[in-house]
């Protein structure tokens, strides 16, 4: 209960900051991505965070994905500094840009294990953002709006690891990253025709004269068992 009202409190300071600093054109998507990314903040985690930090890490992360000029991963690792970011952090902070699809944090969470990295934090949140024809961020929207628009939606990807600094590290689990989700929206991609597939498979089964009917059906059911929730 105790971390609850903290994280209720310093929210209510993080609007605050930003209707009083932020430039009027960017106000409300940090509002919307407040509400969003730290939305979904464990409130344990909001401990020993100034408001200050909460609002260079909002910011910077909204500057992050203000230009994306493909839908391929983006990504940043990096420590965080109050002289180079506005903000600073004890952790080394993996932020991703990303494709609204299943599997992305889970695939990311992973590999950092696979390594033997600390993760301290971990938050995700899917956003509906209008950009402009040079793909730049015009407006994050808000639940509301985002349910009335056909906007596809992006994925903002944020993990605090244990501290690293040695630069040719970063860059190769930055690019490994970057494989990985490459690989996640093959398989996500793929998943309509793999379905497609199967039911053509489940009908060539029940076709077959060959085989016992019983066991055509016994088959084919598993075929559509596998294609309905379980692939």
């Amino acid at each position: 209960m105790i971390w609850d009202t903290l994280k209720k409190s310093l929210l209510t300071e993080l609007a605050q900051r930003i209707d009083s600093k932020a430039d009027e054109a960017d106000r409300a998507s940090l509002h919307n991505l407040a509400a969003a990314f730290y939305g979904r903040f464990p409130a344990e985690d909001m401990r020993d965070r100034s408001v200050e930090n909460l609002y260079g890490c909002l910011y910077g992360l909204l500057r992050f994905m203000h230009s994306w000029p493909d839908t391929s991963p983006k990504i940043r690792i990096f420590n965080p500094e109050i002289q180079t970011h506005g903000w600073e952090s004890k952790c080394t902070v993996v932020a991703i840009l990303c494709r609204g699809i299943p599997f992305c944090t889970a695939s990311v969470r992973g590999e950092l294990n696979r390594r033997n990295l600390t993760i301290h934090s971990i938050a995700s949140s899917n956003l509906a953002i209008e950009r402009n024809e040079s793909r730049e961020l015009v407006a994050l929207l808000n639940d509301e709006e985002a349910a009335g628009s056909r906007i596809p939606e992006e994925a903002v990807l944020y993990f605090e690891i244990g501290r690293h600094s040695n630069p040719a590290e970063l860059e190769e689990l930055r690019q490994t990253l970057a494989d990985i989700l490459q690989e996640v929206a093959m398989v996500v991609d793929d998943f309509p025709a793999m379905g497609d597939r199967l039911q053509e498979v489940a009908s060539q089964i029940r076709a077959s004269e060959c085989v016992e009917l019983e066991l055509r059906e016994e088959a084919a059911a598993f075929i559509e068992w596998l294609r309905d929730a379980h692939m």
